[in-house]
């Protein structure tokens, strides 16, 4: 007789410290996003010294840099929120994704802040 095997994630028992560690760095992810799109936004306060300067400022990228820090994190922190969740009903390993979107967080205002001081003189 053919057997089907059906692979069912229902039968394996929850890792307690995975959720429990999953939850504390997705909050800490909300934490950084919403600390990281106020600070996006005051870059925008960095075009200020192209009015003393006699030296012309690149107003395309200071804009894409704060486009990038500020809309950039909020578009990892839901991808990252979003595949959390997902990993946690699925029982697998999720403590990864939140972890490796905080980095990305930070790596995404950093190269955002990084382009409005390079267009300022």
């Amino acid at each position: 007789m053919d057997e089907i095997i059906i692979d069912d994630d229902r039968g394996k028992a929850p890792r307690t410290w995975d959720f429990l560690l999953t939850v504390f760095l997705l909050f800490l992810l909300l934490v950084l996003t919403a600390l990281f799109i106020v600070l996006g936004f005051g870059l925008s306060v960095g075009s200020l010294g192209c009015a003393d300067s006699s030296e012309a400022c690149n107003g395309t990228v200071i804009s894409i840099g704060v486009l990038i820090a500020t809309v950039g994190p909020a578009v990892v922190a839901l991808a990252g929120l979003v595949t959390s969740i997902v990993f946690i009903a699925r029982r697998r390993v999720s403590f990864v994704v939140p972890l490796v979107s905080c980095f990305v967080v930070f790596g995404l205002f950093a190269l955002g802040a990084w382009l409005v001081r390079l267009a300022v003189p």
